[in-house]
């Protein structure tokens, strides 16, 4: 999925193997153009109407939420054409084709979820907050009870997001996490965290996937908010409608 105005890095793992599926990150519209630009969090940012309508081409229906850092999922059967806003939510979930759901991002992880079988989808917003309030638990369930799927048939790829070396957190965090407390400030791998929840909640292991990159510490193709970004990238998925759809 490219566009002059938006350029998107792809679930690569999924990408041949599930013709019929979209899903990933977009980025910055123009590259940082330094580490001091990025420092500043002075490089360009996309309007979010803008990335919108990006994201529209070729899709009936592009689904956002205004995210709160909870566990809300709403799940889309039938939609109106164009830009859909559905309130207050941290996760969408689907299994109708020509809608792609979206969540927007600059640290937090993007949780894209796939049933191969039942060709459903869902996506998370998953920040600390949203972690620990179980928003990941609350996808999984979702699409068990709206969709029927078993948690071991369904596969996770954890996009990029602030990596474990660079996101330092106070104690508080760990606690609310369920992880064990340091005294002092620590960097926490927030997708690790994710992995082992998703994991007591039957996923299997092997199913799960991560990015290696950060939004912080990698080349700036990503908004972060620890850097001071204004701006916002976005994830998506959706499950295609015709060979008429964007194939990045």
């Amino acid at each position: 999925m490219e566009t002059r105005s938006l350029r998107t890095t792809p679930v690569a793992a999924w990408k041949s193997r599930f013709p019929w599926l979209r899903a990933g990150t977009t980025r910055r519209a123009r590259s940082v153009a330094s580490a001091a630009a990025a420092a500043r969090g002075s490089a360009p940012t996309e309007k979010p109407d803008n990335v919108d309508r990006a994201l529209a081409t070729g899709w009936r229906s592009v689904v956002r939420s205004r995210q709160v850092h909870g566990r809300s999922i709403h799940v889309h059967r039938r939609l109106p054409r164009g830009v859909c806003l559905t309130g207050e939510g941290d996760g969408h979930a689907t299994g109708v084709s020509g809608v792609l759901l979206t969540v927007t991002l600059a640290d937090c992880v993007p949780v894209f979820i796939v049933d191969p079988g039942r060709r459903t989808v869902a996506l998370l917003h998953a920040g600390w907050r949203g972690t620990a309030a179980g928003v990941v638990e609350a996808g999984l369930d979702t699409l068990s009870e709206s969709f029927g799927s078993d948690p071991k048939e369904l596969l996770m790829h954890l996009g990029p997001a602030i990596c474990g070396s660079c996101y330092e957190v106070g104690p508080e965090v760990f606690r609310a996490l369920g992880e064990l407390a340091p005294r002092a400030p620590t960097a926490i791998d927030l997708r690790s965290v994710i992995r082992r929840r998703s994991s007591a909640a039957g996923m299997r292991g092997r199913n799960v996937t991560v990015s290696g990159e950060c939004t912080l510490c990698g080349d700036g193709r990503y908004y972060s908010h620890r850097r001071g970004d204004r701006g916002r990238h976005r994830g998506y998925i959706g499950i295609r409608e015709s060979d008429d759809l964007p194939t990045g």
